[in-house]
């Protein structure tokens, strides 16, 4: 006499089976935004925040950042960072703000100066930070592929209190650049990195 298999029995396996497909998508998506979440979150090296500045920012990137410390006597607490933005659009771009997330009062310039002196002749523009953006009536217009070095002045990059140690301190900070295309205004980028490095004389 030939056994039929027990209908019973192959709806449990197959229920069985369900359950646990429906288990591991669920696990495999938990892990994956622990993993966004934290990347987002987590201290980066100099060499990663500048990799995602130089290649994942779009449309306007960060192409080279550095630090410097100021050498004139009265200015040795302050310090400036020099961002080279490069428009890697095939549309012109204009630059109209930087929000710094965790500095105070700043200041944006297209000139670098090694005294902190700021020049009168020179582009520039103030403002107050402390988490609130940093804009400029005419903006800054960058055509596909152009690039441009932008220096921000602030009280706490780069700043040392004097000469001693100056080679170890750093700057870190994360960015939000806005900008105006030819078709929509008010746009903006936020970096999920922060802009990093070492500062110099």
């Amino acid at each position: 006499m030939v056994s039929t298999p027990s209908p019973i029995r192959g709806q449990t396996s197959m229920e069985f089976t369900i359950i646990l497909a429906v288990v591991l998508i669920i696990g495999l998506i938990v892990i994956g935004l622990a993993m966004y979440f934290s990347m987002g979150s987590s201290d980066v090296s100099d060499t990663e925040a500048k990799t995602y500045w130089s290649t994942q920012a779009r449309p306007l990137r960060i192409s080279d950042m550095a630090g410097y410390f100021y050498s004139g006597t009265s200015y040795e607490d302050n310090g400036e960072i020099a961002l080279k933005i490069e428009n890697v659009d095939t549309k012109p771009i204009t630059l109209t703000g930087i929000m710094m997330a965790d500095t105070g009062t700043y200041s944006a310039y297209l000139v670098h100066s090694s005294n902190g002196a700021l020049p009168g002749s020179a582009w520039g523009v103030s403002g107050t930070g402390n988490g609130q953006s940093l804009t400029w009536a005419n903006g800054i217009k960058l055509a596909p592929s152009q690039q441009l070095t932008i220096y921000i002045r602030a009280s706490n990059l780069c700043s040392t209190g004097g000469t001693n140690g100056a080679s170890s301190e750093r700057f870190k900070n994360y960015v939000t650049l806005y900008y105006n295309t030819p078709d929509f205004t008010g746009l903006s980028f936020k970096g999920v990195k922060p802009i990093k490095g070492s500062c110099s004389k």
